[in-house]
């Protein structure tokens, strides 16, 4: 997995996913509802960042256990735990390998973590981890989207100064800061490597300080995502395009079961 954007980015992390993301209640109100129907007996919240999740599920009265490969993001999540007067056990650990001597009815990956997996190997292994992981009939959740030819074979012929917009927002320390993007797509391995580009303001709007950050994700097709789960142990639930459960298009949000 792809470590060296997420340390490079903890500390504003919060603040970028907004301006990417939008308002999150949608967000927060799925994955609620997924632990009322499934989380009684506790939740793995799995590649938890800042804590997007593990927050406001720990606030609601949930049993959580959360995960994250990146250091400096657990630090930024416990921070805000001790703010909020909140227990939750953490560590810091890859979802393919962690062993945690419990179970769990719940397990979550939400966003795009699932993605940082660049095979089909460590896709593999990771779900058969997660698998080992839950109860029987257990539920895991997670998210990828449907590969767009179009755009991957845009990005197959890219020059190393094509970065293109994607973000602006105030940072941890009061700054403008923009984020640029430059992929290129590998059709062969169906990994798209990302540079991103942090440029920071100063308060007479010259860029003062500029940071490149590598994130590579796997575009993985719906029927591999359906081999994969059958090949683990799973059995699919419900695959939504959104939070707000419309039928899965060209996003896909998997509720999948532990077969026993």
């Amino acid at each position: 997995m792809d470590l060296q954007g997420f340390d490079h980015v903890a500390k504003d992390y919060d603040y970028f996913i907004s301006a990417f993301y939008g308002n999150s209640n949608d967000f927060e109100a799925f994955h609620i509802s997924l632990a009322e129907e499934y989380g009684k007996d506790g939740i793995l919240d799995i590649a938890c960042g800042t804590g997007a999740l593990t927050i406001p599920l720990a606030k609601a009265g949930y049993d959580i256990t959360a995960l994250d490969l990146s250091a400096l993001m657990i630090e930024e999540m416990k921070k805000k735990l001790q703010k909020e007067n909140l227990h939750v056990d953490v560590f810091t650990a890859n979802m393919s390998d962690f062993n945690i001597n419990r179970r769990f009815s719940l397990a979550i990956i939400a966003r795009t973590g699932f993605m940082y997996l660049l095979t089909a190997k460590e896709q593999k292994q990771a779900l058969l981890n997660i698998r080992e992981h839950l109860t029987d009939g257990g539920v895991l959740t997670l998210n990828t989207f449907q590969p767009n030819p179009v755009e991957q074979a845009e990005n197959m012929n890219v020059s190393i100064d094509e970065y293109h917009f994607c973000a602006e927002y105030i940072n941890h320390e009061g700054k403008r800061e923009c984020i640029s993007r430059l992929t290129a797509y590998d059709y062969i391995t169906q990994v798209m490597h990302g540079s991103w580009k942090f440029e920071t303001f100063d308060g007479h709007g010259n860029v003062s300080d500029t940071r490149i950050c590598t994130q590579t994700t796997r575009h993985t097709y719906r029927q591999e995502m359906e081999y994969l789960f059958e090949l683990c142990g799973y059995e699919i639930l419900d695959v939504y395009n959104n939070y707000c459960r419309e039928a899965a298009k060209e996003n896909f949000i998997w509720v999948v079961k532990k077969i026993t």
